[in-house]
């Protein structure tokens, strides 16, 4: 007989390093404003990943990409970069085959 726990056993389980310096640095955000839309993007961040490296499919890529430039851009507003215009936009226009080439500035 089955008592209904069964999918229990099958459910995946999110260890957390309370030491590792992601954990810690949305540990600090938490305690700073854990209602703010920064700081639920990194936690669903760290959790798709989480989710990515066992395996798990994210649930939605998009807004998944949405959370990587966010932290993208965020990273290189504190870098002392001025990172407003976003790396990628969609294009609904055929591409004419021109090739770019990626530019390292120093």
């Amino acid at each position: 007989g089955g008592d209904g726990n069964l999918g229990a056993m099958n459910q995946a389980i999110l260890e957390i390093n309370p030491k590792h310096p992601i954990v810690q640095d949305l540990e600090r955000m938490v305690r700073t404003d854990k209602e703010s839309k920064e700081t639920k993007n990194f936690a669903m961040l760290m959790y798709d990943v989480a989710s990515m490296t066992s395996g798990y499919e994210v649930s939605d890529a998009g807004d998944f990409a949405q959370r990587v430039m966010t932290l993208m851009t965020t990273k290189g507003k504190q870098d002392g970069g001025d990172a407003t215009p976003p790396a990628v936009q969609e294009s609904k226009e055929e591409d004419e085959g021109e090739a770019i080439t990626p530019e390292i500035v120093a």
